[in-house]
């Protein structure tokens, strides 16, 4: 698959930033020492735990070259690791804080992930994890149906599931298992967009960026993403200024390891 493309993820820098800064502020330490961001993409989540805690030594992971390059040009004070998170981590030794936002949806069986992220933790340590739930949103329902259709269908026939879409109890299954502090919570941010090609522009960064990706032909993608501009103005109606009131719903959970 090819990289991602950093340029057209920040192109909604605060939109997606925001969850990264809720998240933040209710991690309560005061100093802790060593902090990971997993699936750091272009850093804007990293200089957030920076920004928080400056006297922490921060090491964003990600799998991107291409972000990572984005991040080092924007942030070359902080430490930028090229790696898979679903990977063994034990090389990077223990952590205060294991962070991720907006990323683990990209990442196979949840279950052995938070076990993994978990054993990077000191005692009394916190993971600290936001995660997309796209499953009800028109944005996603409408891109798999779009998707679905006999015209689409078969250029769509190599591609397997894109993301991961888990609900909040799904989570607390896995969390409460591993430690009884679990704080979890789900937050559904609502982004005034400018129109309908914004949306599209959104989703291209992230969800519907695997599509596109199978779609080589200019003219075909051109089609494909008019049909579901289509879709999107009959489920997103543009408001009475004209602007189109785009809700995003986000699962946020914290753990905390007990004290060895």
């Amino acid at each position: 698959m090819p990289d991602w493309k950093p340029d057209l993820y920040l192109s909604f820098e605060k939109e997606r930033t925001q969850p990264a800064i809720d998240l933040v502020s209710r991690i309560g330490m005061d100093s802790p020492r060593r902090i990971l961001d997993i699936g750091c993409g272009p850093g804007n989540s990293a200089y957030i735990l920076k920004r928080r805690w400056p006297g922490a030594e921060i090491i964003g992971l990600d799998n991107s070259r291409a972000m990572l390059a984005q991040a080092r040009g924007k942030y070359p004070d902080l430490q930028w690791v090229h790696a898979d998170a679903a990977g063994d981590l034990s090389g990077l030794g223990l952590f205060d804080i294991v962070f991720s936002n907006a990323a683990i949806q990209w990442m196979p069986d949840h279950e052995a992930l938070l076990k993994s992220f978990y054993a990077r933790l000191r005692g009394g340590g916190v993971l600290a994890v936001q995660v997309p739930y796209t499953k009800h949103m028109p944005l996603h329902t409408d891109l798999q149906k779009l998707a679905a259709a006999p015209q689409w269908k078969p250029r769509f026939s190599t591609l397997g599931a894109t993301h991961a879409i888990h609900g909040a109890a799904f989570y607390y299954d896995i969390l409460s298992a591993l430690s009884p502090d679990v704080a979890l919570w789900q937050t559904e941010y609502y982004h005034a967009m400018e129109d309908h090609k914004a949306l599209i522009r959104w989703y291209s960064g992230t969800g519907l960026r695997p599509y596109l990706d199978c779609l080589a032909d200019e003219s075909l993608r051109a089609d494909f993403l008019r049909e579901y501009e289509a879709l999107l103005r009959a489920s997103y109606p543009a408001r009475e200024n004209g602007k189109v009131l785009f809700p995003f719903t986000r699962i946020f959970f914290m753990i905390k390891k007990r004290e060895v």
